[in-house]
């Protein structure tokens, strides 16, 4: 495992007192040096700005690296895998060996459990079973369905002058034609752009999606429409065909895609748990305002 992705690594020099033990130690700074204590093991100031130095992190984040490191330290020398004599070199080298027996086995790609996989497909659904969808620039001038009259009228006469200012003036691309929303004239009267797939009925409703569908091509652009959450103008930029791909044939995809962030995240859960049994004071009062150099 690359150490540098998990921010427990601190197999490094420069922790100085921070470096824990298989058993407690005399504390080596002043109880008001230290910024945190871990099991009894102070976490000295010196410490903490070396770690900020190292890491190029904020006192807080180099400090939260510290006590995991303490943590997991501990829970080695538990496991048999470090010796109370030995020096700071294989209290680190104990952690690193802990969790290449403990966890790495269990941080494959394949390890990746099929209901965590699958609670993704379903909330990714959309993303596998579709109809066609149509990829369209949008100019929209929104109104709601609670608005009053006379704003709606307001906002009807600006998609007009918006409609007639695009037949006169149309644009050579996509981009272009989303730019117009950033121009002054048209961003004072609240013409918003956007970019997104449509189908028939979603993310815009049917009386959206019904006319959008009708575009075929690039520069195809659609007659103002009148929706019930505003006035719209879409215009083609790409599509994707209509698919449906089953859970069993998206999982491969799936793991690739949560692969890291499923790591991490049983990292942090087994850093939480090695954390349960102990007792650590932090003294976030204490924290150095000096930033790393």
């Amino acid at each position: 495992m690359d150490r540098g992705q998990l921010r427990w690594v601190l197999l490094c020099a420069g922790l100085g007192a921070a470096s824990c033990r298989a058993v407690p130690r005399q504390p080596a700074v002043a109880p008001t040096e230290a910024v945190a204590v871990v099991d009894g093991v102070p976490i000295s100031r010196a410490a903490l700005l070396a770690e900020m130095r190292r890491t190029g992190k904020d006192a807080r984040g180099a400090l939260w690296d510290l006590i995991d490191f303490e943590l997991l330290a501990v829970r080695a020398a538990g496991a048999g895998l470090a010796d109370p004599e030995v020096d700071e070199e294989r209290d680190r080298a104990a952690v690193q060996r802990m969790i290449e027996r403990e966890l790495e086995p269990r941080l494959t790609r394949e390890a990746i459990p099929d209901p965590v996989l699958r609670e993704v497909y379903e909330r990714a659904r959309r993303a596998f079973v579709h109809p066609r969808l149509v990829e369209v620039a949008l100019l929209s001038v929104y109104t709601g369905a609670r608005m009053k009259d006379q704003p709606r009228a307001q906002a009807r006469n600006t998609a007009l002058a918006l409609d007639a200012y695009l037949r006169s003036h149309p644009p050579a691309s996509p981009d272009a034609f989303e730019a117009i929303a950033s121009e002054p004239t048209w961003k004072e009267q609240r013409v918003k752009h956007a970019r997104l797939f449509q189908a028939l009925d979603e993310p815009f409703a049917a009386d959206v999606g019904r006319v959008v569908a009708t575009l075929k091509g690039p520069g195809d652009t659609t007659p103002l429409i009148t929706a019930e959450s505003g006035f719209h103008i879409a215009r083609y930029v790409s599509e994707r065909p209509p698919e449906s791909v089953s859970f069993e044939e998206a999982r491969d995809r799936l793991r690739d895609q949560i692969a890291e962030r499923w790591r991490q995240s049983q990292f942090l859960e087994y850093a939480q748990t090695a954390a349960g049994p102990h007792h650590i004071e932090a003294f976030p009062d204490r924290l150095t305002a000096e930033s790393p150099r």
